[in-house]
This record gives structure tokens, C-alpha cells and sequence, in this order.
């Protein structure tokens, strides 16, 4: 897909981002992020429609906001050459133990003007349950049809 059909624009961000997939942890190179998704390299990237949670520090200019983002995986680049295979992960949520986080996220990140309030949650912290924590459900588009590719021509989308 060019860039002439994507819903967002997408930035370089080349971080290390720590996630986990069926309760197994990794850490792998994001290459981009953008308001729908973030694109990890991976050298044996999971299926399409895989559920993950990554944790990531944003760029300075959105803020250098740690985040816990919980997302699906919806594009998959099987390059044959090993160091461009990755996967796409589209965003479905984001939690943070501080609610002017969600909001700069959904506002800088997200380009959303303001939080709607029932895609809010809050819940005990996982790292202290004595503190809250926040978790704003995204609204989803439809990304395209997932796909597997063998080497794809689209390795920079994100979700």
C-alpha cells in the first residue's frame, strides 16, 4: 500500500519496544509509529490477528510518555531478507497510570480533540494496586485486509 492510501501519517521511530504475545516476552525495533499503529521488526513475526501488549517510551515531540498499548497484529512482512521482516500492530487500547497521559496520547498521538468518556476504565494499577490505572479503548477503523507477505513492498505500515 503507498503512501497515497494510508489513513495516517506515519513518523520514524526507531525504539526498543518491549511486548508480549500469549504470555511470552520480547524486545524488538520499531521502525514507525502513527496514530493507528506502530511497525516492530521481527524476525519471525507472529499471524495476522494475534493479540499483543507492548510497552513503549514515545517520541520526545509526543511528550516521552511511557505507555502500555494493547493492539492486534494486522499486517505481517516475510521479507526473505531477514532484517526487513516485521509486523504491523494496529492500536485497540492504551493504559497509563495517569490520566493526563491518555489524554495527551489520544490528543498528540491519537489526533482526537478530547477523550470520550465511555471508551474510559480505570482499574488498579498492575504494578501497584493501591494506585489506579486508566485504559481508553480506541475507536477502530477497519485496516485493510490482512496479510501475510513474502516480501511485501509495504515494510513501513504500521497498523
Amino acid at each position: 500500500m503507498g503512501e497515497e492510501n494510508r489513513r495516517s501519517v506515519r513518523r520514524q521511530m526507531f525504539r526498543v519496544c518491549r511486548y508480549n504475545i500469549q504470555g511470552r516476552e520480547y524486545a524488538d525495533l520499531s521502525t514507525n509509529i502513527s496514530s493507528q499503529g506502530i511497525f516492530i521488526k521481527n524476525s519471525t513475526p507472529p499471524a495476522v490477528g494475534t493479540l499483543i501488549t507492548l510497552w513503549v517510551t514515545l517520541p520526545q515531540d509526543w511528550g516521552g510518555l511511557p505507555l502500555q498499548i494493547n493492539g492486534k497484529v494486522t499486517r505481517v512482512d516475510n521479507d526473505p531478507d531477514v532484517h526487513k521482516r516485521g509486523m504491523g500492530i494496529q492500536f485497540l487500547s492504551v493504559v497509563a497510570d495517569s490520566l493526563p497521559i491518555i489524554e495527551y496520547f489520544v490528543r498528540e498521538v491519537y489526533q482526537q480533540p478530547d477523550l470520550q468518556e465511555a471508551r474510559l476504565s480505570q482499574a488498579p494499577a498492575a504494578s501497584d494496586p493501591d494506585r489506579a490505572a486508566y485504559r481508553y479503548h480506541l475507536p477502530v477503523t477497519d485496516p485493510p485486509q490482512g496479510r501475510e507477505e513474502p516480501g511485501g513492498q509495504d515494510r513501513g505500515e504500521g497498523g
